[in-house]
């Protein structure tokens, strides 16, 4: 029986107006004229036996079907998408994993670490997307996802990997050649916040006994890249774990200030669809970064 499924060319046609709410910045997306993508579009809709669109004058706006159907038909998109480049990269032969993480944990942590997966399981190539909010992985092509926080997420079966510890830091030019500081004057420095961790710098003042000093004061930053950039530009003194910047200790790049630390509220985790959560390809990846919890776990450093 044949299958009562859109023609491809009018379902991107669709999802293409539907993202940019215009059939001109459709056409110019998808290299085809205004008319060919109003032709399609209007297929669709006969097909259907349903209106996707409200027309107004020069403007597209989504009926409610259209915008349930938009949200549907980005994820088969996604998908077929996903599975056209798999195929097409290896041939049919191994698997890839769609990992997403935060930023700055990717590049400067999980990234380097993964020459030893990719040795141990050839078969597996690993893709990772940079994602700084939590989603839903029922709206998102992504098999599992490193994140900062709570250990539930809804949907999800998720393993702890390693706490956050916190340390002040800052660059040579902040120290001038001492080997640290007391705890008062490391907050009378300029103090760099992370605005995901706003009470991080309250939280170490108060385990150093200092509380008579505006801890609140200082710029913030949305991403830890950021504020690391900041410490080493010299522009203050950073609350940062260790194994994020453990390049830039050893190079002299930073220095750490004080051999008090904090523990963060939150700690590190890897989540993943409890759908996919027994298969083969992901049960590998998650063993890996389980097995190896003592190397990425972070512990305040002796000075």
């Amino acid at each position: 029986m044949r299958r009562n499924i859109p023609s491809l060319g009018a379902l991107q046609a669709f999802s293409a107006v539907a993202k940019h709410q215009s059939v001109t910045a459709a056409a110019h997306e998808l290299s085809l004229t205004a008319g060919a993508i109003s032709r399609q579009v209007a297929l669709l809709e006969s097909q259907l036996g349903v209106a996707l669109f409200t027309r107004v004058r020069q403007r597209v706006v989504l009926t409610r079907a259209g915008e349930v159907y938009s949200a549907r038909i980005v994820k088969v998109l996604d998908t077929l998408e996903r599975e056209t480049v798999e195929v097409m990269a290896h041939e049919g032969k191994g698997h890839v994993l769609e990992i997403a993480s935060l930023p700055t944990v990717g590049a400067q942590w999980l990234i380097p670490r993964l020459g030893g997966f990719n040795k141990k399981n050839p078969d597996i190539t690993v893709n990772v997307h940079a994602r700084t909010t939590r989603f839903l992985f029922n709206e998102a092509s992504i098999d599992g996802a490193l994140y900062y926080g709570l250990a539930s997420w809804p949907g999800a079966k998720t393993d702890y990997l390693f706490d956050e510890i916190l340390l002040p830091v800052g660059s040579p030019k902040i120290i001038r050649g001492r080997k640290n500081m007391d705890s008062e004057e490391i907050v009378r420095q300029p103090l760099l916040h992370l605005m995901t961790r706003p009470d991080a710098w309250r939280e170490w003042s108060t385990a150093a006994g200092v509380t008579n000093i505006n801890i609140m004061r200082g710029a913030r930053f949305e991403v830890q890249s950021m504020l690391i950039a900041a410490a080493c530009a010299s522009q203050g003194v950073a609350l940062l774990p260790r194994f994020l910047i453990d390049g830039l200790l050893q190079s002299g790049a930073l220095q750490v200030l004080s051999r008090l630390s904090v523990r963060s509220q939150g700690a590190y985790y890897f989540a993943c669809p409890e759908e996919k959560r027994n298969e083969e390809p992901l049960t590998k990846f998650r063993s890996w970064l389980v097995n190896s919890r003592d190397e990425f776990s972070d512990s305040a450093p002796a000075l």
